[in-house]
């Protein structure tokens, strides 16, 4: 039979675990996204321009996002 301490000891060794792996997976998810053009009056601006930009193959990203940044938009790609 195991002691308590040696439960305690596992069950918080087991919920650090559980919450380290998905903070870091974010962290690095999030620094993968690179800015390709910004300064798009529209939303409709930045997502044509991001359907073009996709399209090209000059480089390796598939995924586009167009974010507000102050009074214009700002195209990211991964």
């Amino acid at each position: 039979m195991t002691s308590l301490r040696s439960r305690i000891a596992a069950g918080i060794a087991i919920g650090a675990a559980l919450i380290s792996i998905p903070l870091t997976a974010g962290a690095a998810n999030a620094a993968d996204w690179v800015v390709a053009g910004g300064g798009y009056a529209t939303y409709l601006e930045c997502w044509e321009d991001g359907i073009d930009y996709i399209n090209q193959d000059h480089h390796d990203y598939t995924q586009f996002d167009c974010r507000p940044n102050g009074g214009s938009w700002t195209m990211w790609v991964r």
